[in-house]
């Protein structure tokens, strides 16, 4: 006798305990400097603040004992260049994102930077560990971070004039590779 097929709906994922996040809190805490809060691909919490507000929203976030995020996980970057609604207005957007070992509890921040202006302060007096993180978004996009203590490259060479991780750089670079300086010549 043949098996009949399983037409049950799949049982629901469960939703992740640090992920489980009180947003009416969130939102109290975070007043004006949140523009908007959703929760991303039913599961991550992601707050989207001005880029004049961000550290005054991560300061609360770190500072807040009922928040209490004191780790930062990461931080990069979104080139949003190639994107059919793209205005040069949101053409980047920094992304944080932050634990707290506290409460379990993680969220992500998400700010827009301009195009003519690709500039986000620097978190790095909130978290120590940012100053090295923004160093690789700025080698990286381009992005500078205001305040940081030795905003320089990091993962290409101090003479590098380009920012590879650019939607408006060749993905075969532009010749720049056979023209790297090599160890043994700077010896």
């Amino acid at each position: 006798m043949a098996d009949a097929p399983n037409t049950s709906p799949e049982p629901k994922k469960p939703r992740l305990a640090e992920n489980d996040l009180n947003l009416e809190l969130l939102k109290s805490k975070l007043g004006a400097a949140l523009l908007k809060l959703e929760v991303a691909h039913a599961e991550q919490v992601v707050l989207h603040v001005a880029r004049e507000s961000l550290l005054d929203a991560l300061r609360t976030l770190h500072d807040d004992p009922a928040l209490s995020f004191k780790m930062l996980t990461d931080i990069t970057a979104v080139d949003n260049l190639k994107r059919e609604d793209f205005e040069p207005t949101r053409r980047f957007k920094v992304v944080h994102i932050i634990y707290s070992l506290e409460h379990k509890k993680r969220v992500r921040l998400e700010t827009l930077v301009p195009e003519q202006d690709p500039t986000c302060p620097s978190a790095s007096a909130i978290y120590k560990g940012a100053a090295w993180i923004e160093r690789e978004v700025f080698d990286m996009f381009g992005i500078q971070f205001g305040g940081h203590p030795d905003l320089r490259r990091v993962l290409t060479p101090d003479y590098y004039e380009y920012h590879p991780l650019r939607k408006d750089y060749p993905i075969t670079g532009k010749g720049e590779r056979d023209n790297f300086v090599r160890s043994e010549e700077l010896a």
